[in-house]
């Protein structure tokens, strides 16, 4: 595993309270120092919330034509007036640089989908993890790639964001035991050494999967691997790893000839969760008829990206590979990760759709393992109310 491809997992950590919190503080100090905020990657002036940045940072690429509706206006309706209305330029915040995850986003823009939705898209990578929520909810930014833990987080803490859409519909975060420890469930990991980036919630996630197989997290021993998941497992220095998932570090092991025993979270004890969502500034949609059509058109091109890549991987694929730096995955990696990714972007009820009770299970399994400190209610976290007509 390259270095890089390391660091995408140290640095896609959930956000805490205290994170949340200090995030919020030094986003205001800056917007209030600045007077406006540059984007990360960028030193140019952001647009207004439903505009893009004039300069993009150095994964963007972008399609032009625009227009929208309302949200309770049709699809057909806002394809009418996409054909007509002066393009509408909105910049999204990937939650890193871009990789399989994404899949979906970039066969939407290679194929025009965006375009014909009526939006022009840049697509743009942060600085780090946590940038699309803080920007977003700053109003810096129109929208952002995010995770539900980290959604759920910022509405404990009152952060103006809102999920839209499930990108990524069913967790990716996976507890992988080694295929050579002999260990072949997660009962046997009494006594053994697991690997962990130290987030709070894989750690969180980890205490409930061993409980749910009678095992004491307190029985193992937990050592801080933070951006060498794969290296601890190819030289055996642990037996497990946590906070790796099913669709990238599993895939690099096989790859590597050490493939592991997968476990996906969601089977294992842990309530489901959207591993990734798109997030847009709560307040904004409630108040503001044409930024409430530009996220409608967004996401009606994104649904033609997702059905596209589910269909044909090797066009996900295409569309993926001009975006990849050299090191950060090779063609046989996204080979083997795409068509496995593309597998899980199948929602059954319908593209985007995000389930209330699962989000409020998943807020309330949150609560009880104190990664938020105040009950959060599903509909302050997520809404479908933007979603293309089924």
């Amino acid at each position: 595993m390259t270095t890089i491809a390391k660091t995408t997992r140290k640095l896609r950590s959930r956000l805490t309270p205290a994170r949340v919190l200090a995030a919020g503080a030094a986003l205001a100090l800056s917007l209030t120092a600045c007077g406006s905020s540059s984007s990360p990657a960028t030193s140019s002036a952001p647009a207004a919330a439903n505009g893009a940045p004039t300069s993009s940072g150095p994964s963007a690429a972008a399609s032009s034509t625009a227009g929208g509706s309302s949200p309770a206006a049709t699809t057909g309706a806002a394809a009418t007036s996409a054909a007509t209305a002066a393009p509408v330029k909105t910049t999204v915040l990937l939650d890193w640089f871009p990789n399989p995850d994404h899949a979906s986003l970039y066969t939407a823009l290679t194929q025009g989908d965006f375009t014909r939705a009526g939006v022009e898209v840049t697509l743009q990578a942060p600085s780090g993890s946590q940038d699309a929520l803080k920007l977003v909810s700053a109003g810096a930014m129109p929208l952002g790639i995010s995770y539900e833990p980290n959604v759920i987080t910022a509405a404990s803490k009152g952060l103006d964001v809102e999920a839209v859409a499930a990108l990524v519909p069913v967790p990716l975060d996976s507890l992988i035991i080694s295929g050579g420890s002999g260990i072949t469930s997660p009962a046997g990991l009494a006594g053994k050494k697991i690997g962990t980036t130290g987030d709070p919630v894989a750690n969180a996630i980890l205490s409930t999967i061993l409980s749910k197989n009678g095992v004491d997290v307190k029985q193992t021993k937990l050592i801080a691997v933070s951006e060498g998941l794969i290296a601890a497992m190819l030289t055996e220095n642990v037996d497990a790893i946590i906070g790796g998932y099913r669709n990238v570090e599993a895939i690099q092991l096989q790859l590597k000839g050490k493939p592991g025993k997968v476990f996906p979270v969601d089977e294992q004890g842990v309530p489901d969760y959207d591993e990734l969502v798109v997030v847009a500034q709560k307040s904004k949609l409630a108040n503001d008829p044409a930024y409430q059509a530009m996220v409608k058109a967004f996401l009606s091109g994104l649904a033609k990206g997702d059905a596209a890549a589910q269909a044909d991987p090797n066009a996900a694929i295409a569309a993926l590979k001009p975006q990849i730096k050299v090191g950060d995955y090779s063609d046989a990696d996204l080979k083997a990760m795409v068509p496995v990714t593309t597998k899980l972007f199948k929602n059954p009820d319908g593209f985007g759709s995000m389930s209330a009770g699962k989000w409020q299970a998943f807020a309330d399994w949150m609560l009880k393992n104190k990664l938020i400190d105040k009950a959060v209610t599903a509909s302050d976290a997520e809404s479908s109310a933007y979603l293309p007509a089924k």
